[in-house]
């Protein structure tokens, strides 16, 4: 193995890009201008520069490293797709067949490289997930591939499931409680009971318990309760095959919406996103999201969420919020 001087690589990209006066005017316009809601560069200006960013030049040196020390090993420069031609299943399982079928379907459509530790990631997700879905909590598979053919770009393999499937849990009670006893829950058992799709004796399902989690955390981010957790607590009865669920929330405290900047030539857009946001009401994120669907034709045809900067300053319990509508500056040559 011959080991690369990364200094003089460095060094060497350095002075061919001409970084050296870039970065010193960056570190002038830093100084000059107002303090920044955050501490990186914005997606939108980060497009508008005339070069690269200092992020974006180390990435792409960091890869010209990497390539240089994968061919110097000998090691191929393009990491090989997996394709997986046949599952079997190793023993009984009693997976329903439809499950089963979209299970084996999913693994062949997928794509996978051949150096990325893919068996171990679909050992548990999807094929974990598969019978936790059906009741299998604590199923535990184990994937073997054996290699049908391979060249230098694909390598075709054949995947052999065994499952230790364990016990199938149905759902005992289910509860809701705030993590504080001193700290009543803001929305009422009933309603947060509906967003929870499993009644008593149905089987257990883990991706309707993943449901219910995201729909609880969307109902609290609505209300400005943005660093709300729910945790779901299990307790089991392997002797009934029972599992009593309890969702515990920790509600933490409400957001509200502090200073709102716009930036960009269209006033009008800015007077009307101004009246949606107004100091001090209840931040909801859903607005912001709205308001770029709702008039996407009249803000800039690349505009996105990344372009937005979020503060959040948990001590005053708000939300600051920079909007960023200016068009790249034609450069005068």
């Amino acid at each position: 193995m011959v080991a690369l001087d990364a200094r003089e690589d460095y060094d060497f990209v350095m002075w061919r890009r001409g970084y050296l006066p870039f970065t010193l005017a960056c570190f002038i316009c830093a100084l000059l201008s107002s303090s920044p809601i955050s501490a990186q560069i914005s997606r939108r200006l980060d497009r508008c520069l005339p070069y690269p960013s200092l992020a974006d030049e180390i990435d792409d040196m960091r890869e010209e490293v990497r390539g240089k020390i994968a061919a110097t090993a000998g090691a191929p420069a393009v990491s090989r797709t997996v394709v997986i031609d046949d599952v079997k299943f190793d023993g009984p399982i009693h997976l329903p067949d439809a499950t089963r079928k979209r299970l084996v379907a999913e693994l062949k459509q997928g794509t996978y490289k051949a150096e990325s530790g893919w068996l171990a990631e679909i050992q548990n997700w999807p094929i974990g997930g598969a019978w936790q879905d059906e009741g299998f909590i604590k199923a535990a598979p184990t994937v073997t591939a054996q290699i049908i053919s391979e060249d230098s770009a694909v390598q075709n393999v054949s995947l052999t499931v065994q499952v230790d499937e364990g016990l199938q849990y149905g759902l005992g009670d289910v509860g809701i409680r705030s993590s504080n006893p001193d700290d009543p829950l803001i929305f009422s058992n009933d309603e947060l009971r509906k967003l929870i799709h499993l009644q008593a004796g149905d089987i257990l399902s883990a991706r309707k318990i993943r449901e219910a989690l995201e729909a609880i955390s969307d109902l609290y981010r609505s209300d400005g309760y943005i660093d709300c957790v729910v945790t779901p607590i299990m307790d089991m009865d392997d002797q009934n095959h029972r599992i009593s669920l309890m969702m515990e929330i920790d509600q933490e405290k409400q957001y509200r919406l502090g200073k709102v900047e716009v930036f960009g030539p269209d006033t009008q857009i800015e007077n009307l996103l101004k009246s949606k946001l107004k100091r001090g009401d209840v931040y909801q994120h859903r607005v912001v999201e709205k308001f770029l669907k709702e008039y996407k034709s009249s803000l800039p045809p690349d505009i996105s969420l990344q372009d937005i900067d979020f503060h959040r300053n948990v001590n005053s319990g708000t939300m600051d919020i920079r909007f960023n509508f200016q068009t790249c500056p034609q450069l005068q040559r």
